[in-house]
């Protein structure tokens, strides 16, 4: 689930043709569908007969959950391959030792780990896929990365939720400690923080794509337009909207860059397919030198059109998003690390008072 998951978004931004068939995405769909809620409900209809539909009703939050734990079994998984052996935090552990200690009094606080950092990074991802989707007119997809990015999203905030450093209600009076106060002001400013750096990232993702993937896309849309037409004005007029979207110079591809990827060389080419176009608009119709002209620029524009969706992917990993994309990443983990640090200083507090 998590492979499809990560390779679905990049599979829609690299222009990779997943429509082999033209029902293939309706076909896709409905499978997934039908091998999980179709299972799902065929099952319960048959274990329950005259309740089923009550027990139905839990299946949409049965399924986001079981999603978003995918992250945390998956992790499990790995563990116990490698040989490592953790502890199932999930569980509440409330160090109840005698008969007179009180659950209520307990603070039930799991570390920050980085399957908490994990299941973050795949809700974010999933926002930025199902961004990618809508953006290159691929909707079809949407349902299958919402699902999933709600699941991750929904276990990411139950683990924010339960690393709070809280008291839970108790009949036993208790007042906070200095410590304590100041933990939790640390907590909000942090958990502040951290909702402050993934809306600035998503912000940043957004126009990001908008002013520099979006624009790749419409090209490489136009140049479908302009294989498909026949008319040399309309021809003319896509030309000068994608030299408007492309940069005038410069190469996106910073690993082992290739003229067919140069910017500049992409604009003389559309200045010739430009040149091109008028002259095959002066002729006849119906000339031989007409169709001559029009099958030259459409040649050319498929050519260009293939260089550009090579393109593409470099210009999701262009140094400057990788660099962002480190710095955002290291401004979470510090946040994390400083909150750690803090729920340790005060786990030894309630260790040193016998709490």
């Amino acid at each position: 689930m998590l492979i499809q998951f990560l390779t679905l978004p990049i599979l829609i931004a690299s222009n990779v043709n997943l429509y082999v068939v033209s029902f293939l995405p309706v076909i896709t769909l409905a499978t997934y569908f039908a091998m999980g809620p179709g299972a799902y409900l065929y099952i319960i209809h048959n274990m329950y007969d005259k309740n089923w539909k009550e027990k139905a009703m839990v299946m949409p939050y049965l399924i986001i959950y079981s999603i978003g734990m995918s992250v945390n079994n998956t992790v499990a998984v790995l563990d116990a391959v490698l040989g490592r052996k953790n502890e199932f935090l999930r569980t509440p552990k409330y160090g109840i030792v005698k008969n007179t200690d009180d659950w209520r009094a307990k603070a039930y606080n799991l570390p920050f780990s980085q399957t908490t950092l994990l299941e973050l990074f795949f809700g974010i991802y999933g926002i930025l896929g199902i961004f990618i989707a809508i953006f290159s007119g691929n909707p079809i997809w949407v349902p299958i990365i919402a699902l999933q990015t709600i699941g991750f999203l929904y276990i990411a905030c139950l683990s924010f939720s339960h690393t709070r450093f809280k008291r839970g209600d108790s009949k036993i009076v208790y007042t906070k400690t200095k410590e304590e106060k100041m933990a939790d002001i640390i907590h909000k400013l942090a958990m502040a923080g951290i909702v402050a750096i993934i809306c600035f990232g998503a912000y940043s993702s957004y126009t990001g794509y908008q002013n520099d993937v979006y624009p790749m896309d419409q090209s490489i849309g136009l140049f479908d337009r302009i294989m498909a037409s026949s008319e040399p004005k309309t021809i003319i007029a896509d030309i000068n909207a994608i030299k408007g979207f492309i940069p005038t110079e410069g190469n996106a591809v910073w690993l082992f860059p290739t003229e067919t990827t140069n910017f500049s060389r992409i604009q003389a080419d559309l200045d010739v397919m430009e040149a091109s176009a008028v002259k095959t608009s002066a002729v006849p119709r119906d000339s031989s030198a007409f169709h001559t002209g029009m099958m030259d620029i459409s040649l050319r524009a498929e050519i260009i059109q293939g260089n550009m969706m090579d393109i593409v992917p470099y210009m999701y990993a262009s140094v400057s998003n990788i660099l962002f994309t480190c710095v955002w990443i290291a401004a979470i983990i510090g946040i994390f690390t400083i909150l750690k640090r803090k729920k340790q200083h005060l786990e030894s507090f309630d260790k040193s008072n016998g709490v």
